[in-house]
């Protein structure tokens, strides 16, 4: 999304940017964001929210990891494997790893064997060959791309989320704001 960013700047100069990259949920109204991007399900009747993009979650790790542990083949060999957890900053909760060969969602109860609060974390500590990891497509892309990193379950690997960019509802949308969010939504949804 970055680098829609950089377009956006360069094709609107006179647009200042405040950013604040945080894994935390962020209270939009109570705490004067103009626009977040958040996934998941949208439960705030106070906020609009126009859909970014999809992305699917991938099950990863150094090919380094894998030559000293083993591929898995099924779900549940990540019982012998060091998986590393992300633990949601809001709630304090562990992601669950969901993966499944059809829709239904078969949830997979690992140890937390290494838990970080961070997605960058997550993605360099497999990145350094310490565990397995359950991260975004796009997070681990650069990586999967340069091949220091490798995906395993794929064909168990089904569940996809959607990017929504959201903003409080009761305040006039800004007309610096609406470029953005079409500008945005054109770049991410070319179709």
């Amino acid at each position: 999304m970055l680098p829609d960013l950089a377009a956006f700047c360069a094709a609107y100069p006179e647009i200042e940017f405040d950013l604040d990259f945080s894994d935390r949920m962020v209270d939009v109204v109570e705490e004067g964001f103009d626009l977040v991007i958040r996934s998941g399900e949208l439960v705030d009747s106070q906020l609009m929210a126009r859909r970014l993009r999809p992305f699917r979650q991938v099950v990863c790790a150094a090919p380094d990891y894998f030559a000293l542990r083993g591929m898995p083949v099924r779900p549940k060999d990540l019982e012998h494997h060091v998986c590393l957890r992300y633990r949601f900053p809001s709630s304090g909760k562990l992601q669950d790893w969901v993966l499944t060969q059809d829709a239904g969602g078969e949830e997979v109860r690992l140890p937390a064997t290494f838990a970080l609060n961070s997605i960058e974390g997550v993605l360099a500590a497999a990145i350094g060959g310490l565990g397995i990891c359950y991260v975004p497509d796009f997070v681990a892309q650069e990586a999967l791309h340069e091949q220091r990193l490798v995906t395993a379950l794929d064909t168990y690997n089904v569940v996809q989320g959607t990017f929504w960019m959201l903003w409080p509802s009761s305040r006039h949308m800004l007309p610096k704001l609406r470029v953005l969010v079409d500008f945005l939504s054109r770049r991410e949804n070319p179709g």
